[in-house]
């Protein structure tokens, strides 16, 4: 018969030694709201829990291709998390990871009732007071680094949750990592071209970010340029981002992709080609990110060709692409498309059913797979003896 108690001890001791491996560089270890947020159904463990799931969720959107795991965020929620909530010992796991210096930021998070402004009004000749609204919540973030850095954080302007926490998460990843919020906005403007959000941040990421880590808003800068139109203006940034990191192959890339815009097409191809090199002779970079950053320089490349009707040169590199990284998904589907385009359906599913899985946007493989079997039941149809 299984001792369910023993069971219960030795899960809480499994997840005390995973202690030591997970990554959430987030403690939060007091977090307190007044009464009239509690009757809405809102504890304190609860506004905690939002404010660290929205965090990881910005970070998630962002994405970045640093190599360092999302700036100073988790990329997504660990299975020690969920293991732990589900027992109950996150409470637990938080005060372990603060006692061995396993976290980079400790937080205290509170809701308060923020002041109401109040107006003078005449009645019938008589003064009277009277408050202008319902009282505005306010937000308020506590927090020390690692290094003894103490900050402090507050939001407020709306009665609604949810829309604070938005506000905190944003706040608190531009207090720590501002490119991390660039990323964000850039990712979520860059198909509608207005980067109202986006400009503002990137100027901000270069004002404070050190020296070294430049290049960074500096290529997005550039990225939103070319997006806009202005090709000469984004070449001008990457060449200001290759200043900084002189091998920094997207900046090469993302070169070549200006020049193609511009009409010089063997130029803009070889710079993607020099980007490939550079990324071959890069030593001091992981080999992580050098596989993630040519499976984006290669996708890059192979879309280029297969825009030009370099089908078969698209073809290459696609296939060069992934034989360094077989499950990337976006090689996977630009692969697919490709094959789709000569009518060459079944190895077309096949990556397509690869890609779906771990695509970022899975609509676009799963209409180019409905596209794909519909042409393949025709086929049949078409080729079933009566």
């Amino acid at each position: 018969m299984i001792d369910l108690t023993a069971l219960v001890l030795a899960a809480g001791s499994a997840v005390g030694i995973a202690a030591f491996v997970s990554t959430d560089p987030i403690i939060i270890y007091k977090s307190t709201v007044p009464q009239l947020v509690e009757y809405r159904g809102y504890s304190g463990k609860l506004i905690a829990k939002l404010l660290r799931e929205r965090i990881r969720q910005i970070a998630r959107t962002a994405g970045t291709a640093r190599g360092d795991a999302l700036g100073v965020f988790h990329d997504d929620e660990s299975a020690i998390d969920l293991l732990a909530e589900r027992l109950r010992l996150d409470g637990f796991i938080d005060a372990l990871r603060e006692l061995l210096d396993l976290h980079k930021y400790s937080l205290e998070v509170s809701v308060v009732n923020a002041e109401s402004r109040l107006d003078l009004v005449l009645n019938e000749g008589s003064p009277r007071v009277v408050s202008a609204g319902a009282d505005e919540l306010k937000l308020v973030l506590k927090g020390e680094s690692v290094d003894g850095q103490l900050f402090t954080l507050y939001t407020k302007g709306s009665n609604d949750i949810h829309v604070l926490i938005d506000k905190m998460a944003q706040r608190f990843i531009e207090r720590v990592d501002p490119y991390v919020l660039t990323l964000y906005h850039f990712r979520k403007e860059y198909p509608g071209g207005d980067f109202t959000e986006t400009l503002p941040m990137i100027e901000h990421s270069v004002r404070v970010l050190p020296l070294e880590e430049m290049h960074w808003p500096l290529l997005l800068w550039g990225r939103a340029l070319y997006r806009q139109g202005n090709y000469d203006a984004a070449i001008e940034k990457y060449r200001q981002a290759l200043k900084v990191e002189s091998d920094f192959a997207f900046a090469l890339a993302r070169w070549g992709e200006a020049l193609v815009a511009k009409g010089e097409i063997e130029a803009g191809l070889e710079r993607m080609q020099t980007a490939l090199q550079a990324l071959r002779e890069n030593q001091e970079i992981s080999k992580a990110r050098r596989l993630n950053t040519q499976a984006v320089i290669y996708h890059l490349l192979g879309h280029t060709l297969a825009d030009q009707g370099r089908d078969q040169e698209a073809y290459r590199a696609y296939v060069e692409g992934l034989e360094l990284v077989p499950e990337n998904p976006l090689l996977q589907t630009a692969l697919a498309s490709l094959y789709v385009r000569h009518g060459q359906y079944l190895p077309a599913e096949r990556l397509l059913e690869k890609a779906i899985l771990r695509h970022p946007s899975p609509q676009i493989p799963r209409k180019l797979l409905d596209q794909v079997l519909t042409e393949m039941f025709k086929l049949q149809e078409e080729t079933t003896p009566l």
